[in-house]
């Protein structure tokens, strides 16, 4: 009944776009285009997540090893505003927690945050003038910069094909524009998906997009603790363990299907997407503690707990699970070389 009575509102919001779109489509609005560093856009057009972030690192794992790379994101729920460069003076809530995660793990990276990209491009080659690829995270609504290259996600679990638009829906923009991109990856894929699952999907997406997609799935690592007095822990050791799972993601249950094939005993609480962990909340997170229980998170969120002040016995046994965007080993070579072979002209750095 709910997204009936939304449809007036939906209806409006999809014209409002269309506009928009149409405007710079034709030029009537201009959109700036680089000529001296490669712009990856990578983005989607639903509300939620979709691995942006894993896939993002993804390409800086595929990128780095050549080429000077930048990230750059929009620092979604940030406290901070306009540019800012992430590094070891700032926090998650200072910049992100995308963002900051991205920096802990790739230090040799240039990452920032800027809500204006023209201007955040700007900035970035102004300090780092040998930056030769720069990452748009969370980019392809933002038609103020004509991206070299536009990824465009689309979650398997929520095809774009069976949503609407918001608020009734999920969807930014109507789905006849994602034929802007260059590249579309259908991620959280099953690891075991079938040709008929494949054929079905690039079926209902060939109306609206005639280039190729891709298919990727996420790949789980060992669990790590949280803060440096826990103890390791296998994969496979989780079953001894009761576990209490603690998420403030878009989409949590791929990830506790996860834990569920492994967990004999599980809890969850989940918070709301980027959520700001306050002092509260570890209470109410402690109070379920006890004797052989765990915490599992994701990396997201550790980097937000990590910089709050948590009880030692909750400390101690408190862990997340890093995830890795993972295609197959064929599919891996068509999509870097679909990747790599656009920006022939990049003298490499290595």
């Amino acid at each position: 009944m709910l997204p009936l009575l939304l449809f007036p509102f939906s209806l409006l919001f999809g014209i409002i776009t269309f506009i928009r779109n149409k405007l710079y489509d034709w030029n009537l609005i201009s959109s700036v285009h680089y000529d001296d560093v490669f712009v990856i856009s990578v983005g989607n057009i639903t509300v939620g997540g979709t691995g942006k972030t894993p896939f993002v690192e993804y390409l800086i794992r595929l990128l780095s090893k050549e080429y000077s790379v930048a990230v750059l994101s929009h620092g979604y729920k940030r406290t901070t505003k306009g540019f800012l460069f992430v590094d070891d003076n700032v926090t998650p809530a200072e910049t992100g927690d995308e963002s900051y995660l991205i920096k802990r793990k790739f230090p040799e990276i240039v990452v920032a945050v800027d809500a204006n990209k023209v201007n955040g491009i700007t900035q970035i080659r102004k300090k780092y003038p040998d930056t030769q690829i720069i990452l748009l995270d969370d980019a392809f609504q933002y038609r103020r910069i004509l991206p070299n290259l536009s990824i465009l996600l689309t979650d398997y679990n929520r095809p774009m094909y069976r949503d609407s638009m918001l608020p009734g829906g999920r969807l930014r923009e109507w789905l006849c524009f994602v034929k802007r991109a260059d590249v579309m990856v259908v991620t959280k894929s099953p690891i075991n998906i079938t040709p008929t699952d494949r054929y079905n999907i690039e079926k209902h997406y060939a109306g609206v997009f005639p280039f190729e997609i891709f298919f990727a799935t996420i790949g789980y690592g060992e669990p790590l603790p949280v803060f440096s007095t826990g103890k390791s822990l296998s994969t496979e050791n989780i079953k001894t363990y009761e576990i209490l799972l603690v998420t403030g993601i878009a989409n949590p249950k791929p990830f506790e299907a996860y834990i569920r094939q492994y967990a004999t005993s599980l809890q969850t609480i989940f918070f709301p997407d980027h959520h700001p962990f306050s002092e509260n909340d570890i209470i109410r997170i402690s109070e379920k503690f006890k004797e052989n229980i765990i915490m599992i998170t994701t990396e997201k969120d550790a980097v937000r707990l990590q910089k709050l002040k948590i009880p030692e016995m909750m400390a101690n046994r408190c862990y997340y699970v890093p995830i890795e965007v993972k295609f197959t080993d064929e599919e891996k070579g068509c999509f870097d070389k679909k990747v790599t072979s656009t920006y022939p002209q990049l003298k490499r750095h290595k």
